[in-house]
């Protein structure tokens, strides 16, 4: 009886010791790891098509090119805004800008105990957010449950002279990380960089002027409106530039800023590998919105209306041995997208949110078996946007816009006075969200704005 019972715990050590081999296997090779750190970069004003990966001629981006190579690539990701602080706070909270209140600068997140930081610093996680972009710390609520929250001005007095000085901001991001290389993190960096002046340092201008050799001029007009741009080029923008009225030369200087922001992102990467942190990293790549460049007469300004120049953005996710090298997803994702992507990494779910993760534990990427719809707003307009329509409203008029994304990708051809089926249908979904409430919430949210706040944000273009 003795020798039967030690032959049994042998073979149930054995046994053990067998399944634990198994489990530690899989677990290694086709389960999530642990915890991973979390790196969001957003950019301002970065238009997905002005990048390497997304299919552009220019070297404008090379190392994020290279994390689209080893991860996944959405090419439909839309932004819930054309304007940075709805963008922004749609992304921390996984909720459009009807439940967050966030339309403007100034405004206050009704919902602070929903936010991504907030999450993550339940678990455990030591969370940090940089940027050089002085409004974002004017909404109000935004900053909660960051342990280190830095935006900061770097603008000279000087208008030619302008730069945002990313290489600043990452020289901060870098003490911090390496002053929390021993704990689980989520970072966030905001580049202002595409945006507005687009000044990147003398090393950098002319980066592509060599490109443009021989290439006839395309003068444009000088527009009335001095900010937007609307029917010419912005008159800041070419008083900063000695007045030249050449589009080319523009195109040239903002995708020499892009270069310039890739490679700051190129140095943090570079920092996670020397740290031994960058197959520990979850990253995530996106921007906030894009930026006109001469689409419907708007020349490098945002805002104003929600065409794709200006909603549509890059998404790349990048996760070594969890998410696949080099995947291209063609089906339609959205910034509210990000925060349940990153508790289904974590294993853990949120009720309440907008969007739905982005990657499941079979690593397919299939495509949703129902139609996902995305919903941006600005202002007064709001749009419903499925793969191949899109549904342009003006609260408060009888102005509808619609576009037929498949043939008009260029959304030149409005059919919106046309009653076909698919606008009703995006017109029935539209109401049912949004229920025409638009910007009603924009008085109950608004907070106070310091004078020199509003001082620098007018300069960069945000009137109100």
């Amino acid at each position: 009886m003795l020798k039967i019972n030690r032959r049994h715990r042998v073979s149930i050590l054995v046994g053990f010791v067998l399944l634990t081999f198994i489990f530690l296997f899989i677990a290694k090779y086709f389960l999530i790891p642990g915890k991973p750190n979390i790196l969001l970069v957003t950019f301002d004003a970065l238009r997905y098509d002005h990048l390497g990966c997304y299919g552009y001629g220019r070297n404008t981006s090379p190392n994020i090119d290279l994390v689209a190579k080893n991860g996944v690539t959405f090419l439909n990701a839309i932004s819930q805004s054309s304007y940075t602080a709805p963008s922004m706070a749609s992304i921390l909270t996984s909720t459009y800008p009807i439940k967050h209140g966030v339309y403007g600068f100034g405004d206050k997140i009704k919902n602070p105990n929903d936010t991504l930081s907030y999450l993550l610093k339940k678990q455990g996680y030591r969370t940090a957010f940089f940027s050089s972009h002085v409004g974002i710390a004017t909404i109000n609520g935004f900053d909660s449950d960051f342990d280190t929250f830095y935006t900061t001005w770097t603008f000279k007095e000087d208008e030619k002279n302008r730069s945002f000085k990313a290489i600043e901001i990452n020289s901060r991001i870098i003490k911090w990380l390496k002053e929390n290389s021993g704990r689980k993190f989520f970072a966030w960096i905001h580049y202002l960089e595409p945006h507005y002046p687009m000044s990147p340092p003398l090393s950098y201008q002319g980066t592509f002027s060599n490109d443009s050799a021989g290439r006839l001029p395309v003068e444009v007009p000088i527009s009335t409106d001095s900010v937007f741009g609307f029917k010419g080029l912005p008159k800041r923008l070419v008083v900063a530039n000695n007045y030249i009225t050449d589009l080319n030369y523009y195109i040239d200087l903002y995708d020499s800023t892009v270069r310039y922001a890739d490679d700051c992102l190129g140095e943090i990467i570079g920092v996670l590998k020397a740290m031994g942190l960058d197959k520990k990293t979850l990253i995530i790549i996106t921007a906030d919105h894009g930026e006109s460049l001469g689409e419907h007469n708007q020349y490098f300004s945002h805002g104003c209306n929600l065409y794709d120049e200006l909603i549509k953005v890059p998404l790349i996710l990048s996760f070594p041995k969890t998410l696949p090298l080099g995947k291209i997803v063609s089906w339609q994702a959205q910034l509210v997208d990000i925060v349940p992507t990153v508790l289904e990494v974590l294993r853990t779910k949120k009720t309440g949110l907008d969007g739905n993760s982005l990657i499941s534990l079979s690593k397919e990427f299939k495509a949703p078996t129902l139609e996902r719809y995305a919903f941006s707003v600005y202002n007064a307009k709001v749009a419903i946007r499925s793969n191949d329509m899109k549904l342009i409203y003006t609260i408060g008029s009888d102005q509808y816009e619609l576009y037929n994304l498949s043939i008009d990708p260029l959304e030149l051809d409005n059919l919106g006075t046309i009653k076909i089926k698919q606008f009703e249908q995006l017109e029935n979904k539209l109401k049912a969200y949004f229920n025409y409430l638009g910007r009603e919430y924009k008085e109950k949210n608004k907070v106070f704005i310091s004078k020199e706040a509003e001082d620098k944000l007018k300069s960069l273009g945000y009137a109100n």
